[in-house]
């Protein structure tokens, strides 16, 4: 696979995941976890649980996938982003025993309604209110304009990462190289056969 030649460096494990979400009801999950190594699935937006939250978690444990979760964020402050936070609290206790995936739980940060301007502050409120609860795995997703042009990078250095770039190198991580991060995004779509968001998964020290 070339895009995993121009990020390889030495004491970096890196695995391949794909994201999904309602958006993929039909998928081959056993040749799906024989090309992938783990998943990351959409948990929600709002208040609304994704429709195919349930089914992609009992797939994934089905067919030994390792998965975390993501949720998509619409909050324009803090307070949004608390309310935000208890959502994907009550959720993972009603549907995942309160565990924290061993992916994470991610919040995606990129729609219109978040201001740029208090991008960090929204964030980082979402990602306390979770480790506030006792999640030790909470990060952000994002693009590398958004981490690279908004957020507040004393802030963001310390949390966990997953930076969208369409491109053949990660530039955040080679830019930032004592950054947090763990996910890269870099594609919309791994190959014909598996038409899903590409990543690549650090695993540091491995």
């Amino acid at each position: 696979m070339k895009v995993l030649g121009t990020i390889a460096r030495e004491g970096v494990d890196m695995k391949k995941f794909c994201d999904i979400s309602g958006w993929q009801v039909y998928m081959d999950w056993d040749r799906l976890s024989e090309e992938f190594d783990g998943v990351i699935i959409k948990i929600g937006q709002g208040h609304r649980l994704d429709d195919m939250f349930i089914s992609h978690v009992n797939n994934a444990v089905k067919y030994n996938m390792p998965y975390g979760v993501y949720y998509y964020s619409t909050a324009s402050n803090e307070q949004e982003a608390i309310e935000e936070a208890e959502q994907v609290d009550a959720w993972l206790k009603e549907y995942l025993r309160g565990e924290n995936p061993e992916y994470g739980i991610w919040y995606d940060v990129e729609d219109k309604k978040i201001p740029t301007w208090n991008v960090t502050n929204i964030t980082t409120a979402f990602i306390n209110n979770l480790w506030e609860k006792g999640y030790n795995y909470v990060g952000v997703y994002s693009s590398y304009s958004w981490f690279t042009n908004y957020f507040d990078h004393d802030v963001i250095k310390d949390v966990a990462i997953w930076c969208a770039q369409y491109y053949v190198q990660n530039d955040l991580k080679l830019e930032h190289p004592d950054w947090h991060i763990k996910l890269w995004q870099y594609s919309d779509c791994y190959s014909d056969e598996f038409p899903y968001d590409a990543n690549i998964y650090y695993e540091e020290g491995e």
